[in-house]
């Protein structure tokens, strides 16, 4: 049996109905996650100070400003993208994008930077308290991180198309790209393509050049499989399940 892969573009283009649904519900995760992840920071300090060490006391408490300020930098600039969003204004695109890379890679440097400071300190019970914290608040950050990222996917999509384009294209992700997408369902759509192919080949529709140019955007120019186009025109005709 061939090994199955998941479609990247197909993953990427799955993230974008999670962006159609409602910036709002967007943000509230955004604003939860980063409100989770202070506490979790504020619990880590509980534990460094257990030490009685006044001088990694003093690092931490210098790394956790660095930290604040970066953090809420970075979400200035995510509030940045959402008002684009609803404004539909696709100016400086990729200079904000540039800035929130540059805002991201500080905040993660920064959590590096602490998480390393109690793994070098504490045993027994101490760094198992640690770990777990730092779990949680990589969590906490990876949702974070997986949003910046779909938000980044409908940027790319502002440079390409026009808003009612986008508009279009987002009526078409909330009616016919499920939720529950699977690696295996990925496979078997991988093994129908070539009864479909011909359908594909035919004269394409205004519609199906809308998606030609998204994919194109999405995948950064590298040039698509017949299997992407297959599942495609499922969610586009409305095969397969929908919620």
């Amino acid at each position: 049996m061939m090994e199955k892969q998941f479609n990247p573009v197909i993953k990427a283009v799955q993230s974008l109905r999670k962006l159609s649904l409602d910036i709002k519900t967007t943000n509230k995760e955004i604003q939860s996650s980063d409100t989770e992840i202070r506490q979790k920071i504020e619990d880590c300090g509980k534990l460094i100070a257990t030490t009685n060490d006044s001088t990694i006391m003093s690092l931490w408490i210098r790394e956790k400003a660095k930290l604040i300020e970066n953090s809420n930098a970075l979400l200035k600039v995510l509030e940045k993208i959402e008002e684009k969003f609803k404004e539909k204004d696709a100016s400086n695109l990729v200079g904000i994008w540039e800035t929130h890379e540059e805002d991201k890679n500080l905040v993660l440097d920064n959590f590096a930077t602490m998480e390393r400071m109690g793994t070098a300190i504490f045993i027994d019970s101490n760094l198992e308290k640690w770990e777990n914290l730092w779990e949680d608040i990589k969590n906490s950050l990876s949702k974070i991180l997986s949003i910046s990222e779909t938000y980044h996917l409908k940027l790319k999509i502002m440079e390409t198309l026009e808003p009612d384009e986008i508009d279009s294209l987002t009526e078409d992700i909330l009616n016919h790209i499920p939720w529950n997408y699977s690696d295996d369902e990925a496979f078997q759509y991988e093994q129908e393509y070539l009864v479909a192919y011909n359908e594909i080949k035919e004269s394409q529709s205004k519609k199906k050049n809308l998606w030609d140019r998204i994919l194109n955007a999405l995948a950064g120019g590298i040039e698509e499989t017949p299997a992407h186009r297959v599942q495609m025109r499922r969610w586009m005709e409305g095969y397969g399940d929908n919620i």
